[in-house]
């Protein structure tokens, strides 16, 4: 059980980093996945009806009500059993949800778990692009004035490459002539 904890935990880390805008997440900040990312692990790792289940009922109940979101332990825990007895009275067309301490709910959040653990060497998958998307997206065919706006390596140049900045750093507005003047 240990390292299916462990896997299910590379898992959970490596759909925190690519939900993440920032590059370097602290040890504290993996362990702990917004709703998106949550999406993104349940839909790639299970299938999209459990993503759905956990969207919708599960992961409001076991997020923080003040961050909007889950720690690696709830979602080890009593999440994955929410979303099997969800799962369960889905699949099942139950009147009421099963308790979570129901044999077959244990063991139901057990393979859900064991799907997660299985996709622990995971990586990003590349979007396919069709020959439209490259072609305008190749800022080294860029003519004219849009062609400024990109840097060698084709990284946008931002304002800098929209509007002509002026330099003003010099004695009076306009002078053009700094560090021509010879010092005594």
């Amino acid at each position: 059980m240990a390292e299916v904890k462990a896997q299910c935990f590379q898992t959970f880390k490596h759909f925190v980093e690519t939900a993440a805008a920032k590059p370097n997440l602290s040890e504290a900040d993996l362990k702990l996945i917004t709703d998106k990312a949550m999406n993104k692990l349940l839909k790639e790792c299970i299938n999209d009806a459990a993503a759905k289940a956990a969207e919708v009922s599960v992961f409001p109940k076991y997020c923080d009500k003040k961050t909007k979101k889950l720690t690696f332990d709830d979602f080890f825990g009593d999440f994955m059993l929410e979303l099997a007895a969800v799962t369960l009275q889905t699949n099942k067309k139950l009147p009421k949800r099963p308790e979570l301490t129901d044999p077959e709910v244990v063991s139901m959040a057990d393979g859900l778990k064991a799907k997660i653990a299985a996709k622990h060497g995971l990586t990003s998958k590349a979007m396919a692009v069709d020959a439209t998307t490259a072609r305008l997206t190749d800022t080294s065919k860029y003519t004219g004035s849009h062609k400024e706006r990109f840097d060698e390596s084709g990284k946008g140049k931002g304002t800098a490459g929209r509007e002509d900045l002026a330099n003003t750093s010099g004695y009076v507005q306009g002078y053009k002539n700094e560090g021509t003047y010879e010092k005594k």
